[in-house]
């Protein structure tokens, strides 16, 4: 390839227009670099050698199956513990000195933090993390 037909996007990824798949295979074999090919509307697709590709399935295969790495705040974790001993947002909030609605937003975050709709999953979760009993 031409020089100034190829883009560098980052230090170790090249971005090359559409029409070049046989320039675009022989870069991603030669080595330990990534192709970024990017199509007229802006959707990017990354290609990777098999063995690269395989060392990320494995990566992704060591961690907690079904959810990623969570991380609570203390504040988060707090709230959540006293809601799954049963207690309701109002009595969360009376017991901590907070508002109302900072409890609902404390929730909200563990909730979207674990992917799940209610806050009895996110404890049941956040139970199984260890991050509450």
């Amino acid at each position: 390839m031409e020089r100034d037909d190829v883009a560098i996007v980052d230090g170790d990824s090249v971005r090359v227009r559409t029409d070049w798949w046989g320039d675009v295979l022989r870069t991603v074999a030669e080595g330990e670099r990534r192709v970024i090919v990017e199509d007229e509307t802006g959707n990017r697709f990354v290609l990777v050698a098999e063995d690269r590709y395989r060392a990320l399935e494995d990566a992704e295969r060591s961690r907690t199956p079904g959810r990623p790495d969570v991380t609570l705040t203390a504040r988060e974790q707090e709230v959540l513990q006293l809601v799954a001993d049963g207690c309701p947002g109002s009595v969360v909030a009376e017991r901590l000195g907070l508002a109302a609605n900072t409890v609902a937003q404390h929730l909200a975050a563990v909730r979207r933090k674990y992917g799940v709709r209610s806050s009895a999953a996110a404890a049941s979760l956040a139970r199984q993390d260890g991050l509450i009993t």
